[in-house]
C-alpha cells in the first residue's frame, strides 16, 4: 500500500478546519480523518492529541466486522442468511416468534429484538449475590446472552426494523458457535491478519495488565467500573461480557478502517481477499423486506432523520454504506466510485451526552466529499 499523505491538501483545507474546530470546541479531544479512493488512501490528517497510528474504541463500527465474519462462515459452508438463528442457538423466549428469527434479520436489524437494554446492571446485581465479580468474566458473558435469549419480540421477525445491539450480540455468540471460537481470534484469524490490519483487536478486559495504552485513546469515566476507560470497550454491556462482543469492542484505527473498506470495494468486483462478490454484494445492498428499511446486511446507507439531515453529509451518493459508533467513529463507502471515509473521534470522552460531533460530522463528511471531487 502506498503512503499517506499528511501535507496541506489545498482540496482538503476546509475538511482540516472543521478537524481542528471540533478538537477546540469540545466535539471530542482526538481524532483522524482519512480519505481515499481504490487501492490508495489519499489523504490523513489528526487534530488534538491524536497521532495517525492512535487506536480507537471503534464500538458499533464493529458491527461490520461482524458482518463480515458471518459471510466468511457462510462462504465455508456453516451458516447461511437465510437460517433460523435457533439452529445454531437454543431459545428459552416465552415469545414463540423467536424461533422464525434468521441470521439476515439480525444482520440487517430486522429480528424484533429491543435496541439496547442496560443488561449489565443483572451482571452487576450477580457479582453482589455470587460474592465475586462476575462483571467482565465469561459468566458475565454468558448471563447477558441468557438475557437477550428469554426476551419477548418487539415485533415479528421481518415485519419491521430498529437498530438493536442486541441482535448483534445474538449474532456474535451465534458465530462463536458456528466457528468454534471466541469472536477475538476469529477476527484475527480471518479478517484482521489476512487484510494486514495489524491495529485492529479486541481488548478483552481480562488482558488489561498487559496492555500498552500509550496508543489508545480514552473515552472517559465509567460509573459502572467507576475508572477512566482507557484500553477497555466503553461500551458497558460489552464490557460485562468481557469486552468481546458482537456489536461492540474492537479497536482499531482508520488505517486499518480503510484497509477493511478497500477488501469491501475489490469483493464487489469478484476480487476479493477474503470476501467472495456476493457476500460483499449483501453487504452493500440494502434488503428488500420490510420496506423502507434502510439496513443492508452489514450496514447503514445514508438516511435522513427529524432534522433533514444525515451524518454522512448532505453530498453521500445514495449508493453509499456505512456505520457510525458511539464513541463518536464512522466509517463510509461509496462502492460505486470506490471512496473511503474514515473518521474516528472520541465524542464521549466529555461524557455522553456531549452531541457536538453530530453537527459538526456531516459538515466534515461533505467537506471531504468535496476534497474528494463528488
Amino acid at each position: 500500500m502506498t503512503g499517506f499523505a499528511t501535507r496541506e491538501s489545498p482540496e482538503f483545507r476546509e475538511a482540516v478546519e472543521l478537524l481542528e474546530e471540533g478538537a477546540r470546541d469540545g466535539a471530542y479531544s482526538a481524532a483522524v480523518l482519512l480519505a481515499g479512493r481504490g487501492e490508495e488512501a489519499a489523504w490523513e490528517r489528526s487534530a488534538g492529541y491524536a497521532r495517525p497510528a492512535s487506536l480507537f474504541d471503534i464500538a458499533s463500527v464493529t458491527k461490520p466486522l461482524t458482518a463480515a465474519l458471518f459471510f466468511l462462515l457462510s462462504q465455508e459452508g456453516h451458516l447461511s442468511p437465510g437460517d433460523p438463528v435457533s439452529a445454531v442457538l437454543p431459545f428459552s423466549s416465552p415469545d414463540p416468534r423467536v424461533r422464525e428469527i434468521t441470521f439476515l434479520h439480525l444482520l440487517s436489524h430486522t429480528s424484533g429484538l429491543p435496541a439496547y437494554l442496560p443488561l449489565y446492571e443483572k451482571v452487576m446485581v450477580g457479582d453482589k449475590g455470587a460474592g465475586k465479580p462476575i462483571f467482565g468474566t465469561a459468566e458475565g458473558h454468558d448471563r447477558i446472552l441468557a438475557e437477550v435469549l428469554s426476551l419477548p419480540l418487539s415485533y415479528a421477525p421481518g415485519t419491521a426494523w430498529e437498530y438493536s445491539d442486541l441482535g448483534y450480540m445474538l449474532l456474535g455468540r451465534a458465530i462463536e458457535a458456528a466457528g468454534f471460537r471466541s469472536l477475538d481470534r476469529m477476527l484475527k484469524a480471518k479478517v484482521s491478519a489476512p487484510l494486514g490490519m495489524r491495529d485492529t483487536c479486541y481488548l478483552p478486559l481480562s488482558s488489561l495488565s498487559e496492555c500498552e495504552t500509550g496508543q489508545i485513546v480514552p473515552t472517559g469515566w465509567s460509573e459502572a467500573r467507576q475508572r477512566e476507560k482507557a484500553g477497555e470497550v466503553d461500551d458497558e454491556n460489552a464490557a460485562a461480557m468481557g469486552g468481546v462482543a458482537g456489536h461492540a469492542g474492537v479497536f482499531s484505527t482508520a488505517r486499518d478502517l480503510f484497509l477493511f473498506a478497500r477488501e469491501v470495494v475489490r469483493a464487489r468486483k469478484g476480487e476479493g481477499r477474503i470476501l467472495s462478490r456476493s457476500s460483499a454484494v449483501a453487504m452493500t445492498t440494502r434488503i428488500s423486506a420490510p420496506p423502507g428499511c434502510p439496513r443492508t446486511a452489514g450496514f447503514d446507507t445514508p438516511t435522513f432523520g427529524r432534522d433533514g439531515g444525515s451524518q454522512s453529509g448532505t453530498l453521500a451518493p445514495s449508493s453509499a454504506v456505512g456505520h457510525l459508533g458511539y464513541t463518536g467513529c464512522s466509517l463510509w463507502i461509496d462502492p460505486d466510485r470506490e471512496i473511503t471515509v474514515v473518521l474516528l473521534t472520541n465524542r464521549v470522552v466529555h461524557g455522553s451526552g456531549n452531541r457536538k460531533l453530530s453537527a459538526l460530522r456531516p459538515r466534515i463528511h461533505d467537506a471531504v466529499w468535496k476534497g474528494m471531487g463528488t
